[in-house]
């Protein structure tokens, strides 16, 4: 459920003291009721100055009495109507003339200024559109002027709800910063930018600019405390939005000892209370602000609908929508579809859900600008442009609840098929915002607050494919699952992609990657950092950077074909996977929880299909268990293991087993929790032989990540090797790792030991080899995943940042070249669990920034047997194995081995390393044997021919 209360806007500003005139709030009709009166004391002002008209131009004493009226400290409605009257004298006079632009230049703004002032936004934008002309058609004026034309047309289309419009006069202002970086008001800009994002959804990139904002006016002397508490509660009210109840209440309880914009405060602090649950603490709030308009309205009534007081809530809703009928429009209205979405929630809690749809179809017809069909089984189904994109998704989820509760109430296929269409539509506005997202920040807030909607919808289609055995309801289902999961890991490989596509400026794909990554060096240093001073310094660039990334992002944007190749659906169809990601002994199993039950979709050469999986309330807690027990390597916890992985087994796996049963290779596609569990330790329902036995098992993020094009077979197997810990420990935290050394001394390739083996050295080299080996340490942070790294050589007095690999610095790296990472260091795959998003791990930062797979270790890893199955890895690796074969017989090895003990063959010792990724080959198979076998057969034949009876030499008759 989203809320709704606008952040405050100070930017519709004048020159110098005029600003304060534009905060005034005018009726509509006071400029024509003065009209009359400006055209006579206009004439009266010309005509006394006509005798001078031979000497000074005529329309100077019109401009300067204009200036007069505009500067007055003391300036009321009636001399403001003179002063646009003037202007747009000197306007008509100097259109016909040429060389006074600049005077043009100014009336055509002063102009639009005053009608802004006005609330009258259309015939304002039209004289700042104007306003641009004389400057364009004149070399003699500075560009540096066009910055408050940007600004104010920004402002004006802002205003007329044009979001689009808006961006772009704005980004064109933004600009001119970038080449005038000392132009007064800039401030105001990144403040109106920051709120155009924060109605569109983009809540982190809002801070960014409500945050230079503010840094700009706390730089001037003396400060402007009325713009500090304004941008500060618009940084607040964008953390509010995110979810950050507690530090956004704290900043307006902060803010009002000031007494300035009192009743906006405390409405935030209103709507914070009802953001967070307390529901009459927000009713009380909300009840102190002194101003009545529908934002109040609908606030209140959502606090009284939320706690259950229906009539109380129905009342001020009523005051919502009969405010708005006072106003006489045409043109779309956000309040009043909002007020309509809470009509129609209204109508929900009283069960009157088909009065409850016709509501919530007109609120998207008032929120969504290009949508305007009544009939309630319709939905957008194309998405352009900005929108308030959460109050449009909410309004489209809300609709499609009420069409699957009507079904519900009376159960009718059309009705449900009519509730699966709505999500859908809802579902495609998520995707289309995400693409226009630039952070991931963003995007995981976005696919936070969607997780439901795709969870309704996949449960909707398996209903409908079950009524209808059409399996195209199937495959929707089925692409739902697959595109909830992971989608800033598909988006960002999917931009990757792109960098190398000819038509896209490489420069700016270049530039950006380069911020990108300057920007997540600087995190990891603020991280580090405890003194305040250097904190703020650090926090100032970053700051800079964002504001520069979003700008660079913008101009790549602008290009059509990065525009047309970021928003291509990337769905695969299901034959496309049989015909040509599967082979004949290959089988997919995606795994995706709905309520109480889990999903288990399949995909054969022969079938795809889906299981429905009841699950107990003890699946989670015993995936617990079972990390724990992988976590101690020790014997009395073989028993602990072996009970968990028969239940585990018993709930996931055996369901399905009948639909891979004949086949060899198997692809886990999971979710959630389940990414916890290495299916190759699950027995078998006949004779609870281990999965490993019959089965190489890979992992991947979602269908969208597999792909039928493997890269060129290497001719030689090169890796890049870097064990920096075989014989001097640093510190007791990280001590030495004995097996590491006899790990990778045999490698091909590039080997580095101890002091060679920096992080330096490390990111230098990585982009020349196909596979990349660490056998060294990690920690892995559940908590917070900036404090997860790769540890490297490093001397004990040397930065941390110096010999620490951050996973935020990994997602910044060059790995495209990369068929495989071996991660060797322990916990390299555990990290947080994001739901939907997967773990957030080390590894994930390596796949994040190109490399094709990953084998890593998702508990503490056992030294030497580590180096011993990764030594056998890279031989079969080397002979040319599938990267799935290569480690399903390498642990093989270990476990048939005489010389490990048998207490080591728990699989807490071995079953750590798994593939993430593709598992294509990456070197070509061996011919020896291939040689040695023909050679044989070659041999044998010489020994047949040798030893083959000849025809005797017998005399012939006498002649």
């Amino acid at each position: 459920m989203s809320f709704y209360c606008k952040p405050l806007d100070s930017c519709i500003v004048g020159y110098s003291i005029f600003h304060n005139l534009i905060l005034l709030s005018y009726e509509n009709n006071r400029m024509s009721r003065h009209l009359p009166l400006s055209i006579l004391l206009l004439f009266i002002v010309v005509f006394s100055h006509s005798q001078n008209r031979y000497t000074v131009p005529k329309y100077s004493t019109t401009y300067k009495y204009a200036e007069k009226l505009y500067n007055s400290p003391n300036a009321t409605d009636q001399t403001d109507s003179l002063a646009l009257a003037a202007y747009l004298s000197v306007i008509s006079i100097l259109e016909k003339e040429s060389g006074n632009d600049s005077i043009l230049f100014d009336s055509y703004m002063k102009s639009g200024i005053l009608e802004m002032s006005a609330k009258k936004d259309q015939p304002a934008l039209q004289l700042f559109l104007q306003s641009i002309r004389p400057k364009k058609k004149s070399a003699r004026l500075p560009d540096s002027l066009l910055f408050k034309p940007y600004l104010f047309a920004g402002n004006s289309y802002y205003n007329l709800n044009n979001l689009d419009s808006s961006l772009y006069y704005y980004r064109q202002a933004e600009n001119l910063i970038g080449r005038y970086p000392t132009l007064s008001e800039s401030e105001r800009l990144y403040n109106k930018s920051g709120v155009l994002y924060y109605e569109t959804g983009d809540y982190k990139k809002s801070i960014t600019y409500f945050n230079k904002a503010l840094s700009l006016v706390e730089s001037h002397r003396p400060a402007n405390i009325y713009f500090i508490v304004n941008y500060k509660n618009n940084i607040a009210s964008a953390l509010r939005k995110l979810g950050d109840y507690e530090q956004a209440m704290n900043i307006y309880k902060s803010l009002l000892p000031y007494h300035i914009n009192q009743n906006e405060l405390l409405h935030n602090i209103g709507v914070t209370n009802l953001n967070s649950g307390k529901y009459a603490d927000a009713i009380h709030y909300l009840k102190l602000v002194t101003y009545n308009n529908r934002v109040k309205y609908n606030d209140i009534a959502l606090a009284y609908l939320q706690s259950g007081q229906l009539d109380s809530a129905l009342a001020y809703l009523q005051a919502a929508l009969d405010d708005h009928n006072k106003i006489k429009t045409k043109q779309k209205d956000l309040d009043y579809g909002i007020s309509l979405k809470y009509t129609g929630d209204w109508l929900m809690a009283k069960r009157e859900f088909l009065a409850a749809i016709k509501n919530y179809q007109q609120a998207i017809i008032q929120i969504d600008p290009d949508f305007n069909d009544t009939v309630v089984g319709h939905n957008p189904i194309s998405f352009h442009g900005l929108h308030n994109s959460f109050f449009l998704f909410d309004a489209l989820v809300a609709k499609a609840k009420a069409f699957h509760a009507l079904n519900i109430d009376r159960p009718n296929r059309d009705v449900l098929v009519s509730a699966y269409a709505t999500y859908s539509s809802a579902i495609s506005l998520a995707q289309y915002v995400e693409k226009t997202f630039n952070s991931d920040e963003a995007k995981l807030f976005l696919a936070n607050n969607v997780s439901k909607a795709y969870k309704e919808s996949v449960d909707l289609g398996l209903q409908l494919f079950d009524l209808s055995k059409n399996k195209i309801y199937l495959q929707q289902a089925f692409n739902f699952a697959e595109e909830s999961k992971a989608s800033i890991l598909q988006e960002s490989l999917h931009e990757l992609s792109l960098e190398s596509i000819e038509g896209i400026p490489q420069n700016l794909i270049t530039e950006e990657k380069n911020l990108k990554a300057a920007i997540a060096k600087l995190n990891v240093q603020l991280s580090q950092v405890n003194d305040n001073t250097t904190a703020s310094f650090i926090q100032k660039k970053i700051l800079d950077m964002e504001i520069q990334l979003s700008s660079l992002q913008a101009k790549l944007d602008e290009s059509p074909k990065y525009q047309q190749l970021k928003f291509n659906s990337r769905n695969i169809p299901i034959d496309s996977i049989q015909q040509n990601i599967l082979s004949e002994d290959g089988a997919i199993l995606s795994y995706y929880y709905l309520q109480n039950f889990l999903i288990c979709f399949y995909i054969t050469k022969e079938e795809f299909g889906y299981k429905e999986i009841h699950i107990s309330n003890d699946l989670q807690k015993n995936i617990a268990s079972l990390r724990d027990d992988l976590n101690e390597a020790n014997s009395h916890r073989k028993k602990n293991i072996q009970e968990t992985t028969a239940y585990l087994a018993e709930q996931i796996l055996y369901p399905i087993f009948d639909k891979i049963i004949h086949k060899t290779h198997l692809i886990i596609i999971p979710h959630n929790e389940i990414s916890y569990i290495p299916f190759e330790i699950l027995p078998q329902p006949r004779d609870a032989a281990l999965l490993l036995k019959k089965f190489s098992v890979s992992y991947n993020y979602s269908i969208s990540f597999l792909t039928a094009t493997q890269q060129p077979i290497s001719k030689e197997y090169q890796v890049l090797a870097l064990a920096p810990f075989t014989e001097l420990a640093r510190e007791p935290m990280l001590p030495v790792l004995n097996a590491s050394k006899s790990e990778v001394a045999s490698l091909k390739g590039k080997i580095l030991f101890e002091s060679e083996a920096t992080k330096q050295k490390f990111i230098q080299l990585s982009p020349g080899y196909p596979v990349l080996h660490l056998a060294t340490h990690a920690v892995a942070n559940d908590r917070d995943p900036l404090q997860s790294y790769i540890e490297f050589y490093g001397s004990k007095n040397d930065a941390d940042t110096l010999h620490r690999l951050y996973e935020q610095e990994i997602y910044h790296l060059d790995m495209q070249s990369a068929r495989l990472v071996i991660l060797s260091a322990c916990e390299t795959g555990n990290g947080q669990l994001v739901t939907g998003e997967g773990i957030m791990s080390l590894s994930r930062a390596f796949s994040y920034s190109g490399c094709k797979s990953v084998i890593t270790s998702l508990w503490k890893a056992d030294d030497v047997a580590t180096a011993f199955i990764t030594k056998r890895l890279h031989s079969y690796l080397q002979k040319g194995f599938r990267k799935d074969d290569a480690l399903r017989q390498a642990k093989s090895d270990y476990l048939e081995s005489p010389d490990i003990d048998a207490s080591h063959k728990s699989p807490a010792y071995w079953a750590q390393l798994i593939l993430i990724g593709d598992a294509y080959a990456i070197n070509k198979k061996s011919n020896s044997l291939y040689w040695i076998i023909g050679g044989l057969i070659f041999f044998l034949v010489i020994i047949v021919i040798i030893k083959k009876p000849g025809r005797k030499n017998t005399p012939g008759p006498a002649s």
